[in-house]
């Protein structure tokens, strides 16, 4: 009987493939660094360039109006605050416009009642002689205790809410309160009484006393600068403000 030969497993033959090399040369980063920081002290230079012109305008703006204002009206406000606006200011200069020009001051009337300024002038652009300015919105406010004197007689003037006036005043020592509308004409400040009351009691706001009272507070506005003409006056928490708008005005 023929003996089986035993055989012995061969183990599967593997190939052994050379390494990749994955490793890379990392490509330097100076030059880029180097690139955005210089990038950004450009940007920081012109930022401060940009700020110093506009400071520099603001100032020179603030004093031809204050200059202009004087030789049209014998005497004129402490030197505006400016803002122009607009970014950046050396683009808007280069083209030959800024868009919006804002001014606030502290001045006073030709009566002495003090008043807060913030005026606002659009398409400002600079002349050989000035500036010139495409239209100008205005507010002049004027605080309620500066308008409450009356003769000898004290007023308290205060908001009523709604756009109108509280006025609380006394008739034969007894107190009158009367809540009106402010109304321009041909202007001047008028009121109507919307309501009336003497002692806490209800009365007809059309009694003549009552008109005699509010035709006492009649106001005729004084002459506005920059060619600026009233167009309405309002009631708000800090006075009473005359709104005054203009075209095309020349600061030369």
């Amino acid at each position: 009987m023929a003996s089986k030969t035993a055989q012995t497993p061969t183990a599967p033959h593997t190939t052994t493939s050379p390494k990749k090399q994955t490793g890379r040369v990392a490509p330097a980063r100076r030059p880029a660094r180097g690139v955005i920081a210089l990038t950004l002290l450009a940007g920081a230079a012109l930022l401060t360039v940009d700020t110093l012109a506009r400071h520099t305008a603001e100032e020179r703006f603030a004093n031809r109006i204050t200059e202009r204002i004087a030789d049209r009206h014998g005497s004129g406000p402490a030197a505006p605050e400016v803002t122009i606006e607009g970014y950046p200011f050396l683009l808007n200069t280069a083209r030959g416009a800024h868009p919006e020009v804002r001014l606030t001051a502290d001045a006073l009337t030709p009566d002495g009642i003090p008043v807060k300024a913030a005026v606002d002038l659009r398409e400002v652009s600079e002349t050989a002689d000035g500036y010139t300015a495409e239209s100008v919105d205005a507010a002049f406010t004027a605080p309620f205790d500066s308008l409450a004197t009356q003769g000898s007689r004290q007023i308290r003037l205060s908001d009523a809410g709604n756009g109108r006036l509280r006025i609380v005043s006394s008739i034969l020592g007894m107190p009158l309160t009367i809540i009106a509308e402010l109304r321009l004409d041909a202007g001047a400040v008028t009121l109507q009484a919307d309501s009336a009351a003497l002692a806490g009691r209800l009365i007809d706001p059309a009694a003549p006393a009552i008109d005699k009272a509010l035709s006492e507070r009649r106001r005729q506005l004084p002459p506005l600068p920059l060619g600026l003409k009233a167009t309405t006056v309002t009631v708000g928490p800090d006075g009473i403000t005359a709104h005054a708008r203009a075209r095309r005005v020349d600061l030369t």
